[in-house]
């Protein structure tokens, strides 16, 4: 009888254990395992976005294959992204790069993996210069980039190297950080 008693008080003791255990494990797990962490939670393919300002005038232009969300953070992967900045007087960057993340609540489109820049003059494709890097951060609303990365930037008959840059697309500036050499290359005939 006694044993009969323990063998029974043990499996309820076991039961009670096991139903606490459940409910925490139901309480504590996250609402939707899906989006939580590192997870994404929608995929867009063959993504073309189209900025204008308030004038209806083309401000940018994003084009890529792929693009995935990341709730965590609310970016936005880019796979081989093609940015292009529209400024006046038919004038344009197109920028590009194996990888790329949009980060809209702060403006940013970061670049990295074979980025380059190349700057156009009117309805020619034909790039006056080209800046190549390894990593680019471009603040969209202000219409600036910046490196901490080696850059080269080659036009017609010069090369540039430097560590690091500042660009303004508005000024049409690019200010040069450090270890800038530059070489002037003849003329081809």
């Amino acid at each position: 009888m006694f044993s009969k008693t323990l063998v029974i008080n043990l499996i309820l003791a076991s039961l009670i254990l096991l139903g606490t255990w459940y409910t925490w494990l139901q309480l504590t797990r996250p609402a939707n395992p899906f989006t939580t962490g590192h997870q994404p939670d929608t995929y867009a393919t063959q993504v073309v976005i189209y900025h204008t300002d308030q004038k209806g005038n083309l401000y940018d232009q994003l084009d890529t294959p792929l693009s995935v969300h990341y709730p965590l953070d609310d970016s936005i992967s880019l796979y081989t992204p093609l940015f292009t900045l529209f400024l006046k007087n038919k004038e344009s960057w197109q920028l590009s790069s194996h990888y790329g993340k949009l980060e809209e609540s702060k403006n940013l489109l970061r670049l990295w993996d074979d980025v380059k820049l190349k700057q156009k003059q009117g309805t020619s494709n034909t790039p006056l210069s080209t800046l190549t890097t390894s990593t680019l951060d471009i603040h969209l609303k202000e219409k600036t980039a910046q490196t901490s990365a080696p850059v080269v930037i080659t036009q017609i008959s010069q090369e540039i190297h430097a560590i690091g840059l500042h660009a303004d697309f508005n000024s049409k500036t690019i200010r040069l950080l450090s270890q800038v050499k530059g070489q002037l290359k003849s003329a081809k005939k």
